[in-house]
């Protein structure tokens, strides 16, 4: 049975990356692992919706993910191969053009479908017999998780801890599946090869075995703790370096922590989304942030100086004689530091002047006076 992703988050086909993402955030914050400890339904909620997103997340993910969907609306299936009744030509779906008489195909030649191989077991229940199925080492699958951190910290950097789900080698059966005691035995139909050959329209097709997975083994007696997975469900806390001025919706790639590798690859990634608090002081654009200070109207005539706030603390600011209101003046270096570069923004102040609303007869008459001078 296949995944719908775009059921899973509730959104539709042609919905916005935005639209999809805060539909991802919504529904993981109801059931994120920090929130419901010890919620096993709970857990596994949040990955499927941390899976889907990870697909609907990413463009060329998406791309591919919309072209399986529509493969097997045509009646493509792993199992069987049923092109029969669609109209779905062999050679065309594979793009390989020409004849093909007594060629074999692989399930590994899904690669070629404009790389929707590469999402082909996530889109399917039974995707983890297919990414089982090729015995060499691969990397992991990458994982997404979201932080949110204060403005102070993305202004300053320094490292945040949080919690991740993910699968982990089971602790009972060191990450094989069998039973404590046991261990997998050659596969009978297969011999042990992992593939067995069928022939359909011409073709010599080679497929996983379906006894075994294309693994070659089997397990005779499965694990109690991962019946038979070889892995589980666990909780990660992970250790983040966050960079001075980091900015929000920034991505952090962190190596290795993600999905274990099947066939004993390396772990894949995980990709971090950073959301930053807003803060009442300033807004951003880019490295430059914005503020605003009030003046009274004499220091905006006569000139002098007031106090600013910056991501450092308070500093001090030169008004110009004369200085109207609305008027921007710059604090150079002042800004949100850029990543990797040693080098900040600028602070930009919005000047608002105070306009006394009751002055005395003679404030009045001395106003007049500047006035007419």
């Amino acid at each position: 049975m296949e995944k719908d992703y775009y059921k899973i988050l509730g959104v539709s086909r042609n919905a916005s990356a935005d639209e999809i993402k805060k539909a991802y955030r919504k529904l993981a914050k109801g059931c994120h692992p920090d929130t419901h400890p010890g919620d096993s339904r709970a857990e596994e909620q949040f990955k499927e919706i941390s899976q889907a997103y990870d697909v609907l997340g990413d463009e060329k993910k998406r791309k591919q993910y919309d072209q399986m969907k529509s493969a097997f609306s045509q009646g493509f299936r792993p199992g069987g191969f049923d092109f029969g009744g669609a109209g779905i030509d062999l050679n065309d779906l594979f793009g390989r053009g020409g004849g093909g008489r007594g060629r074999q195909v692989h399930y590994e030649d899904l690669g070629g479908l404009g790389g929707l191989g590469d999402i082909f077991s996530r889109f399917m229940d039974q995707g983890s017999h297919f990414r089982q199925a090729r015995a060499a080492p691969r990397q992991g699958r990458d994982i997404s998780s979201a932080v949110t951190i204060s403005f102070d910290q993305a202004m300053k950097g320094g490292k945040v801890r949080l919690t991740v789900q993910r699968s982990e080698s089971c602790p009972e059966c060191s990450g094989s599946g069998a039973a404590p005691g046991s261990s997998p035995q050659p596969c009978t139909q297969c011999g042990g090869s992992g593939t067995v050959t069928m022939t359909q329209g011409g073709f010599g097709i080679s497929r996983p075995c379906p006894r075994c997975y294309g693994k070659g083994m089997v397990i005779t007696e499965t694990c109690p703790g991962c019946r038979g997975r070889g892995s589980a469900p666990a909780r990660k806390k992970v250790s983040v370096k966050i960079p001075p001025g980091v900015a929000p919706g920034t991505k952090i790639r962190l190596p290795g922590q993600g999905e274990p590798g099947p066939g004993g690859g390396p772990p894949g990634d995980m990709i971090l989304e950073v959301a930053v608090r807003a803060d009442p002081r300033f807004t951003r654009k880019g490295a430059d942030l914005q503020t605003r200070v009030r003046v009274d109207m004499v220091t905006a005539v006569l000139g002098g100086r007031v106090t600013v706030p910056t991501p450092d603390g308070e500093a001090s600011l030169k008004v110009p004689p004369g200085t109207q209101p609305g008027a921007v003046l710059r604090l150079r270096r002042q800004g949100a530091p850029r990543p990797g570069t040693g080098r900040r923004g600028d602070l930009l102040v919005t000047v608002e002047v105070d306009i006394p609303r009751k002055l005395s007869q003679r404030q009045k008459e001395l106003l007049r006076q500047l006035e007419k001078k």
